[in-house]
């Protein structure tokens, strides 16, 4: 079952769901530009693809109606290479260019995220008080 239909379940008739979630993949940065992009090809061709389809089929469906869209970038603030490097070891991992990039620039780094946010209303189903 798609999780969105369990979640109409499981919501009052006409409560709200909000739903965020990144569009693109995410960027090191510095003052001086972009030093490259965090590669996370799994995300970026199944889990975005299925996350924006699951929510076009329940609107279309439906079972929400789109009340409000919004988008925006997650910044994050790192002093130094190493910071950065250690709290996004996980998804760096195999990415030995990006890392020996991020190693060579001049601190203070950034990462940028690009976040879309939606407001949903739970539509009743006939039959719903």
């Amino acid at each position: 079952m798609n999780a969105l239909r369990h979640v109409h379940t499981l919501i009052v008739p006409g409560g709200t769901l909000v739903d965020a979630h990144p569009v693109s993949e995410e960027q090191v940065e510095t003052d001086d530009g972009v030093v490259g992009t965090i590669a996370e090809p799994c995300w970026l061709a199944v889990d975005l693809p299925n996350a924006e389809s699951g929510l076009r089929l329940v609107v279309d469906e439906g079972l929400f109606a789109l009340e409000a869209e919004t988008e925006y970038d997650v910044l994050q603030h790192f002093d130094d290479p190493g910071e950065l490097i250690d709290a996004k070891h996980d998804v760096l991992e195999g990415q030995d260019e990006l890392v020996a990039a991020i190693r060579a620039v001049r601190p203070p780094l950034r990462t940028r995220l690009h976040v879309v946010a939606r407001r949903l209303r739970a539509v009743p189903e006939s039959g719903d008080g």
